[in-house]
């Protein structure tokens, strides 16, 4: 039978009439701030037999510009959320919901790990609810002065109260439990009998599409006579069955859903888009004047990536203390006998520490198989800060980062320097070129990157120079820039300086010559030209842009000198 909706969308809006809260009828949608950003991005993951949505996930987003993610949260409720900044906090209070526990960091850096609770995002009845949970923790963490998360019971829940418009998001698993706050359908207005009468029209049509679908089909044949003996038998029929069987799906979707558009809608133009959806959705037609793909989209870019963090908190083998505590730790651990493994990290050496965090988190993980429950007791890891202090590292001897430092018995058994970080290519080997493509046009961006795919090399794509200008200023450098005819030579010019002071040995390529700015002065744009690599003189195909980029220097540059220390070595010494 047909599984309708289970609930009505859902339209908050504000006094000026801009929208505050917007759920489709799966409970996905979206919560905006009076300024008209996104404040909550909602997804909905999986649907039942009764089409009730079982998982829900959010990013929560801030009220400023460029919309910073302030919290990330999977359709299992796992996640982190940062909070708002209080009288004399020295950072932004942080929660961290892991598979076991929920991580609490306040104002000062302290951090305190709770049990998540015997529920674990499970549903609870109404006498547990009453009386509590052992060892269940309950939070709650202001985000702004809009948002706030709420933690009880295992439960994750956002409530959203802005300009008189409150509304609670519940995050993670519901367990068959309605979703808060959404309408139910409206009543249909049909008869019982004729809604008998249409179920059993439906199942009809799936018979004879059933069994029409078994036939074989020539299509090269016109009339419908009968041919062969014996085996399987071929009906020649016209053409247009491949028509009434698409014709019987799409009857079929629109009986079972009578309220959603069919996915096959056909434009090519923004307005036509708009003008179907609005048909197809007269309870939200999204009429406005600023109304645009690109803003309705929500096209992932590794821009917008760039403020995401992890759903899921690292493993805390390696915990990080105080250079002040060390000593005492070291008098601690020598009347047992233990190992003490310290590794020094530096904030001004990011990368290199990060890898070193790492690699003795893998480190550890091996050891305490090798050894089982039986000699854990045996070796500790730790991390400290060299910055917190100068005289430790002149104590110590420790003149680089990262660096190892092992005590057994109160002494210095073990003092070396980690060789660096293992740096990994972005993509499956280093020979490939990373390539910036700067294209304003739609069209020529589709073509471009089509091309660059199939040459297996990674590009990111620009579609002005200022944001081109954003792309080459981070420290991953790109082999090789494809530069669009259609930019002023100022543009062109100033792109190509920023790439090539990251990496002075890349490729600069312009293709559509032919098609400079009307306005351009020809012997400016003409010295441009011949200080460039490689000039196209209309859009490259895909032999000539690899003949091209085949050229490229990629051998080890994003491999820093030293590199190559592993887990094994580590683990051996």
């Amino acid at each position: 039978g047909m599984v309708a909706a289970k609930y009505d969308v859902l339209d908050l809006k504000y006094g000026d009439g801009s929208p505050a809260v917007l759920r489709h009828v799966d409970g996905s949608g979206f919560a905006y701030y009076q300024s008209g950003r996104k404040a909550i991005c909602i997804s909905a993951h999986g649907t039942n037999a009764t089409g009730k949505v079982r998982r829900y996930g959010a990013i929560v987003h801030s009220d400023s510009a460029r919309s910073p993610i302030i919290g990330c949260f999977d359709e299992w409720g796992r996640g982190y959320a940062d909070g708002q900044l209080g009288p004399g906090d020295l950072q932004a209070p942080k929660v961290v919901v892991g598979e076991a526990n929920v991580t609490v960091v306040d104002g000062t850096g302290r951090s305190t790990d709770v049990p998540l609770g015997v529920h674990g995002n499970r549903r609870v009845g109404a006498e547990t609810a009453q009386q509590g949970s052992a060892g269940s923790a309950d939070i709650t963490l202001r985000l702004n002065a809009v948002l706030t998360l709420q933690h009880r019971l295992g439960r994750t829940s956002l409530d959203f109260q802005c300009g008189g418009i409150s509304h609670s998001f519940v995050l993670g698993e519901l367990q068959g439990e309605e979703v808060q706050g959404m309408p139910a359908p409206a009543a249909v207005s049909l008869a019982e009998d004729t809604m008998r009468q249409i179920g059993e029209a439906t199942q009809t049509l799936r018979d004879v599409r059933s069994k029409v679908s078994t036939l074989k089909v020539d299509p090269t044949q016109k009339d419908t006579r009968r041919h062969g003996l014996g085996g399987s038998t071929t009906f020649k029929v016209s053409n247009n069955l491949q028509d009434v069987l698409d014709s019987l799906n799409a009857l079929t979707q629109s009986l079972a859903q009578p309220g959603l558009a069919p996915a096959d809608l056909k434009w090519n133009t923004q307005g036509k888009l708009k003008k179907l959806l609005a048909a197809s959705h007269p309870q939200c037609p999204g009429q406005e004047r600023n109304w645009n793909i690109s803003r309705v989209s929500g096209k992932c870019t590794e821009e917008r990536l760039m403020n995401t963090k992890p759903t899921v908190a690292t493993p805390k083998t390696v915990s990080p203390i105080s250079q002040l505590k060390l000593p005492e730790l070291v008098d601690e651990m020598a009347g047992t006998g233990a190992l003490l493994v310290v590794i020094c990290l530096a904030t001004y050496a990011l990368e290199q520490s990060n890898y070193a965090k790492l690699l003795a988190e893998r480190v550890h993980t091996e050891l305490m198989q090798r050894l089982g429950p039986s000699g854990r007791e045996g070796v500790r890891f730790v991390a400290i800060e060299l910055t917190e202090m100068c005289g430790f590292a002149q104590r110590y001897g420790v003149k680089e980062v990262p660096y190892c430092l092992m005590f057994q018995g109160g002494v210095v058994v073990y003092s070396k320097r980690l060789r660096g970080m293992r740096l990994l290519p972005k993509d499956a080997g280093t020979s490939q070129p990373h390539v910036l493509l700067v294209e304003p046009s739609p069209a020529q961006q589709l073509k471009l990157e089509r091309a660059i795919r199939r040459s297996g090399c990674s590009w990111d794509l620009s579609m002005d120079g200022s944001q081109a200008l954003r792309l080459a200023s981070r420290s991953l450098p790109y082999d090789a820039v494809l530069l669009s005819g259609a930019l002023p030579t100022t543009q062109q010019r100033s792109v190509a300086s920023a790439v090539k002071r990251v990496e002075p040995g890349a490729m600069v390529m312009v293709f559509d010559a032919c098609s400079p700015p009307p306005e351009e002065d020809p012997a400016i744009r003409g010295r441009f030209l011949e200080e460039c690599n490689h000039v196209f003189p209309y859009s490259p195909s895909y032999t000539a842009l690899m003949a091209v980029l085949s050229r490229c220097e990629t051998d080890d540059k994003r491999r820093p000198a030293g590199a190559g220390l592993d887990k094994r070595e580590l683990l051996d010494e």
